[in-house]
């Protein structure tokens, strides 16, 4: 047998362990970070910013359980393709550069914003093909059994979602060379916005879609809404698509007013 391919052979346990010690770090820090943060810590103080009730505790816990069980076999299928990506990259598939003077500063920090609006668009393309008839029960209905969404579910994906969503990587990577560094923040905020997205909290400020500035992000409440109703607002960080192609909910502004004219049951302003 080829020595290079026993030597492929003998590394992968070694690569594996160390795909998951990273995406699990990621997940942990993403998803247990906004967990804490808003539900444990910051929650009690802003029960009025809650879009909707919380589950019964049972239910609660029952849910919980089955989305890190989706997210734990999303992180491998995650470490399978980042094996793949890194060494398709050796061989010059894919561009990452080492030296972050080569491009210069403007273009390190330039080539993260580029790499979220691409993955905004290629977000929403994808996630609403997925709600076709036709693809729903194969790739996303995993995803939709948490009709009223925790941080963990986040990356609670069937095997086919957990692909897809993965696929932006290395269409960007064709067109876009990345610092190792620049993809490793991009990741971190994907999964800080997922987990924000899917908390039940809104943390945006009073007024904010219709804001000259907020308007164009997508709130805590807009993919909210989106679990609630199984369609629309398809979108990750920007309203602009939905917007463009009329799949932003008719009723959105005026839900996320209401959650945010608020005041809980001590009188702290919501």
């Amino acid at each position: 047998m080829d020595t290079l391919f026993l030597d492929f052979l003998a590394a992968m346990p070694e690569r594996i362990i160390m795909g998951i010690r990273y995406e699990g770090t990621r997940y942990v820090i993403g998803t247990i970070g906004v967990f804490v943060g808003l539900w444990l810590i910051i929650g009690p103080f802003i029960r009025s910013r809650r879009i909707r009730k919380r589950l019964p505790t049972k239910l609660l816990n029952k849910q919980v359980r089955r989305e890190i069980l989706n997210s734990f076999r999303t992180i491998l299928v995650f470490v399978a393709l980042d094996i793949i990506i890194f060494d398709m990259a050796e061989n010059g598939v894919f561009r990452f550069y080492d030296d972050p003077a080569e491009f210069g500063a403007i273009y390190y920090w330039g080539s993260i914003l580029l790499a979220i609006i691409f993955h905004d668009a290629y977000f929403y393309w994808t996630h609403r093909a997925m709600h076709h008839a036709k693809l729903y029960k194969r790739f996303h209905l995993t995803h939709h059994r948490s009709h009223n969404p925790t941080p963990f579910t986040a990356y609670s994906f069937a095997v086919g979602e957990a692909i897809v969503e993965y696929g932006y990587v290395p269409i960007m990577l064709l067109v876009l060379p990345l610092h190792q560094s620049a993809l490793a923040i991009i990741l971190m905020i994907m999964i800080f916005k997922n987990a924000l997205g899917h908390s039940g909290y809104e943390i945006f400020p009073r007024g904010a879609t219709r804001h000259w500035f907020w308007k164009h992000m997508t709130t805590v409440t807009h993919h909210d809404m989106h679990h609630e109703k199984a369609g629309g607002n398809y979108a990750l960080y920007f309203t602009w698509w939905d917007k463009l192609m009329g799949t932003e909910h008719a009723e959105y502004h005026e839900r996320f007013d209401a959650v945010t004219a608020k005041r809980d049951a001590a009188g702290v302003a919501a």
